[in-house]
């Protein structure tokens, strides 16, 4: 299971690296993930994030390349959890409130793209069986 996934520090260095493997001096940005403290990724899919990553850099055109982590639902359920502790640190009481957060789609962050490339397995239905085509 360990090499099936990447840890999220690793995530981002594979990210610089792979936006440096040319240029040095090329900047690269990950945001979208700055809620998770910890997890993994999907080793395969860091694979082609790197992949594609360095595919944009070898346009010399391309000095700085950004990656963006949008959530697939745009509004998602959350539980919160409100704590009171006293002063010696014992939970006194919890309470638990649903709230549901928003965020754009991907449209948002493609509306100054030149050009989109949707590299996205976009699986269909078809004699009782699921298949992953690529657009």
């Amino acid at each position: 299971m360990r090499l099936m996934h990447t840890r999220l520090p690793d995530f981002y260095q594979k990210v610089q690296d792979a936006g440096k493997r040319r240029r040095p001096e090329t900047e690269v940005t990950v945001s979208g993930l700055e809620s998770f403290q910890t997890g993994k990724l999907a080793s395969l899919r860091v694979g082609r994030v790197e992949d594609e990553i360095y595919e944009l850099t070898g346009d010399d055109a391309i000095s700085r390349v950004e990656v963006i982590a949008v959530p697939k639902v745009s509004e998602t359920a959350h539980t919160i959890i409100i704590k009171g502790y006293t002063k010696d640190g014992a939970c006194k009481k919890a309470v638990l409130e649903n709230m549901y957060v928003n965020s754009p789609g991907e449209d948002y962050y493609l509306l100054d793209a030149e050009q989109v490339e949707d590299r996205r397995v976009n699986p269909r239905w078809q004699d009782g069986q699921w298949i992953n085509e690529h657009k």
